[in-house]
């Protein structure tokens, strides 16, 4: 009978209707994050956050973006590894004109994963992933 047929249907509907809504969104690549305004914003606030927190005296900037990505996760995540490099510029100075450091040494290039997670209704962006490792040197 259709009663039957719906008993036996509605678990499946109510599985897939849950499922779509509790399930974290797929991670998308961000195909032109130079031009892409989120993308940016999200890299300057986690560069931010990144100098802020290292102990080293002077600031690092994006030499090279390596991945960008996004997922929707009650807002937005910024997922993002990208190389950094030591500029001239030091911390409390204004960060006008700073150059990246080339002298083996100096140069100090770091590739960085960060994932930026940000709920514009809230005003609250929050960097929740700050991983670097030391690289030798990179192919700009």
């Amino acid at each position: 009978s259709e009663a039957k047929m719906w008993k036996a249907i509605f678990p499946f509907l109510a599985t897939l209707f849950v499922g779509f809504f509790c399930v974290p969104g797929g991670i998308n690549k961000i195909e032109d994050a130079e031009n892409d305004a989120m993308f940016q914003t999200a890299l300057k606030f986690a560069v931010v956050q990144h100098n802020n927190g290292t102990n080293d005296t002077v600031l690092y900037q994006v030499v090279k973006v390596v991945s960008a990505e996004v997922q929707v996760v009650s807002g937005l995540k910024h997922i993002m590894t990208v190389i950094l490099g030591r500029t001239n510029c030091e911390k409390e100075a204004p960060a006008d004109n700073c150059g990246i450091h080339k002298e083996p040494g100096l140069a100090r290039h770091h590739r960085c994963k960060f994932e930026v997670w940000s709920r514009p209704w809230l005003n609250d962006t929050q960097l929740i992933t700050n991983e670097c490792d030391s690289v030798e040197r990179t192919t700009e």
